[in-house]
């Protein structure tokens, strides 16, 4: 049988849910793993029996591999894409894709230059709910659609003493709009279109983060909360709340409203759809899938990647279309509306005069 040669570039996610994942496919060979931290690919790569480590991971893709799968922070995604499609291999990309419109430009015109399978990691696409979701919405189910929320709240930077990573550095990609917001993104262009426009404001709450090297405190250059709008090319609004620093978990919550009926997938992951006139009715797609061995993420994350490396496999291998994957086309559109969300943010808020 012929298997799927995969490298991994990074050592956070990519050995807490890829590597997993790709282990547990019987259609992948995990053959190497790079980290830029030194030994640290040695000592996972022992942990999976992965037979090649690297400390560069322009040596990983010059080994005997067909695909490349990168799990680094944004500002490392553009180069080391750029190194894997100088090698011709396909590529998955984490997202966001890059850390701005001009990056993924490249990185697009260089996997289409090449011919080779691009794919952005928007592994939500591959949720049995939310796949459901976008089966509705195309059948009709709610009429034709009008708005839509999505609310994904929680405190997991609320504590001011949590140490200064990359994650606090905007020039590093840095930020929840690019960590959860891009997801979110995609996630509505992937049920009700394509985006014409958007607007929206950012906020840094937690201004100052200790330094882990010590030294003090550093400052926080990220957002660590945003709320945008999105208008469709459909006429379709679309309203993504994110933060970080909320006292309380409430989401990941999905409500599309449309001239019929209503969807909604609560916190619960519990499915619900009603027409105009009827009670919600409960309409949930059950789960079927279980962690891979050594699996160390959130279900919905880690089952929902365990589905696009099935998809990849049958992509790369057997020719399967690439759809409903996200590729680097799709990764672009992101990435552009990411841009117009700062830059409205940029722009300020316009004033509003007092009652007299």
């Amino acid at each position: 049988m012929n298997k799927l040669r995969v490298g991994v570039i990074g050592t956070g996610f990519g050995s807490e849910v890829q590597i997993p994942a790709f282990k547990a496919n019987p259609r992948v060979e995990l053959v190497g793993i790079a980290s830029g931290t030194p030994g640290k690919a040695r000592r996972i790569a022992d942990r999976f029996s992965i037979p090649h480590a690297f400390d560069d991971y322009r040596e990983l893709v010059q080994i005997d591999l067909d695909l490349v799968s990168i799990t680094t922070p944004p500002f490392l995604h553009h180069p080391m894409t750029m190194a894997a499609l100088g090698t011709g291999r396909h590529v998955l990309c984490e997202k966001p894709m890059a850390l701005d419109v001009r990056e993924a430009e490249e990185m697009l015109h260089e996997a289409e230059r090449r011919e080779v399978v691009h794919v952005i990691d928007h592994e939500l696409r591959f949720n049995p709910n939310r796949r459901k979701i976008r089966t509705l919405v195309h059948d009709g189910a709610i009429g034709r659609p009008r708005h839509a929320l999505i609310t994904v709240v929680g405190p997991g930077r609320s504590d001011p003493a949590r140490p200064w990573t990359w994650w606090s550095d905007a020039a590093k990609g840095g930020g929840i709009l690019g960590a959860l917001g891009s997801h979110q993104i995609d996630l509505l262009r992937f049920c009700l279109g394509e985006i014409e426009a958007a607007c929206g404001t950012v906020e840094t709450y937690i201004k100052e983060r200790p330094d882990p090297q010590g030294g003090g405190l550093r400052k926080v250059t990220s957002e660590d909360f945003c709320a945008f709008l999105l208008r469709f090319q459909s006429g379709a609004v679309g309203t993504v709340l994110l933060s970080g620093v909320a006292s309380i978990q409430q989401g990941p919550r999905i409500e599309i409203w449309g001239d019929q009926g209503t969807i909604v997938l609560d916190q619960q992951e519990r499915l619900w759809t009603g027409r105009r006139g009827q009670d919600l009715s409960e309409v949930t797609e059950p789960e079927t899938l279980e962690p891979s061995p050594g699996m160390e993420y959130a279900k919905l994350w880690g089952l929902s990647f365990i589905r696009l490396v099935e998809h990849l496999v049958g992509v790369i291998l057997d020719g399967q279309p690439v759809e409903p994957a996200a590729t680097f086309r799709d990764g672009l559109q992101v990435q552009r509306t990411m841009a117009a969300v700062r830059a409205s943010a940029q722009r300020g808020w316009v004033s509003v005069s007092p009652s007299s």
